[in-house]
Order: structure tokens, then C-alpha cells, then sequence
């Protein structure tokens, strides 16, 4: 698991497990991009954060497909919406 830092905005994490966004690290406008570099699924987890799902506004942890890429920006204290292809 790896859970998202400060120094991941603007970035594009290749991930192989779970990615948790954590509260209190990003600040509105901020962005990181995750890729899913396996053959399987990976979640992506809130961690005391709202996360909307831009797809239909829900508020939920995400699964992320293999080979799919997620956007995750910040638009206000703890509040994210998240983006992406092959993004459940």
C-alpha cells in the first residue's frame, strides 16, 4: 500500500497496490495522477477525505483496472473528485 505525499502533486504514480489519499496533505488545485501497473485491480481509499467520483458525484473509495489512469484534484480542504479510464 502506499499512502499519497505532499511531493506526489503534479506527479504520476505508478502504482502496484493500494493508494490511500490521506487528510490534511493537498491544497485545492493540487493534482496527482495514478497509474494501475499490474495485471489486476488496485483501490484507491479515502482516508478522512470526501473523494466524488466525477462519473455521478458519489462519495466512495474507487477501483482502478489494469492499465487504467486516474486523476485525483484537490477542490477544497479534504475534498477531492477523481477522474479516470477504467475507473470503477
Amino acid at each position: 500500500p502506499y499512502t499519497l505525499i505532499a511531493s506526489d502533486h503534479g506527479k504520476v504514480i505508478i502504482a502496484s497496490d493500494t493508494i490511500t489519499v490521506p487528510s490534511g496533505v493537498f491544497s485545492t488545485g493540487q493534482t496527482i495522477s495514478i497509474y494501475n501497473n499490474t495485471a489486476g485491480n488496485i483501490s484507491i481509499n479515502r482516508s478522512s477525505v470526501t473523494m466524488y467520483w466525477v462519473t455521478d458525484g458519489t462519495n466512495a473509495d474507487r477501483t482502478l483496472s489494469t492499465r487504467g489512469v486516474a486523476t485525483v484534484l484537490c477542490v477544497g480542504t479534504n475534498t477531492f473528485v477523481i477522474t479516470g479510464g477504467l475507473l470503477s
